[in-house]
């Protein structure tokens, strides 16, 4: 019988292996990653006509730059969070945000995040946008659900609330 028994544990044991194995490769398969894209300081500069696609978060702290030029598109398919910092949208640049875009911080310190819309340049958010810094608009913002705005707004152009 201690044949049969070490037999039976052995069996068990290998179950288990290739059961969580299964199981971390349906996740793993299910497409259940999440991506954060993370300017920490840094300039992220698109030049006219790029294309930058993030699938996932974008993030600026510690002051990063990320400007648009002519004719430049930035797709991010979660949040974008612009914590320090500024995002500057130039030309005719297009930005879609597929959830919620947020410009925070404490004014007149290194913590507090600009977002600034030039020209002809067409940002939209298809969540909300919620903003403790600064907004200045001379194009178009369009904004589907809810715009908070706890910081500073500055607006020569158009900013549409709701879902079109």
């Amino acid at each position: 019988m201690p044949i049969l028994a070490m037999a039976t544990t052995t069996m068990t044991t290998m179950l288990r292996r290739w059961a969580l194995f299964g199981s971390l490769l349906a996740i793993v398969a299910s497409g259940s990653s999440a991506q954060i894209m993370t300017n920490n300081g840094g300039t992220v500069y698109l030049s006219p006509r790029a294309v930058m696609q993030v699938n996932g978060t974008y993030t600026s702290i510690a002051n990063g730059q990320l400007t648009a030029e002519d004719s430049a598109s930035l797709r991010v398919t979660g949040s974008m969070h612009i914590a320090s910092g500024r995002a500057t949208f130039n030309g005719r640049s297009t930005a879609v945000v597929d959830s919620n875009l947020t410009t925070g911080g404490v004014p007149c310190t290194v913590a507090y995040g600009f977002l600034i819309c030039n020209s002809q340049s067409l940002v939209t958010v298809k969540g909300n946008l919620a903003s403790d810094g600064e907004v200045q608009n001379r194009a178009t913002i369009y904004v589907w659900r809810d715009f908070v705005n706890r910081g500073s707004l500055t607006n020569g152009g158009l900013i549409e609330v709701g879902q079109p």
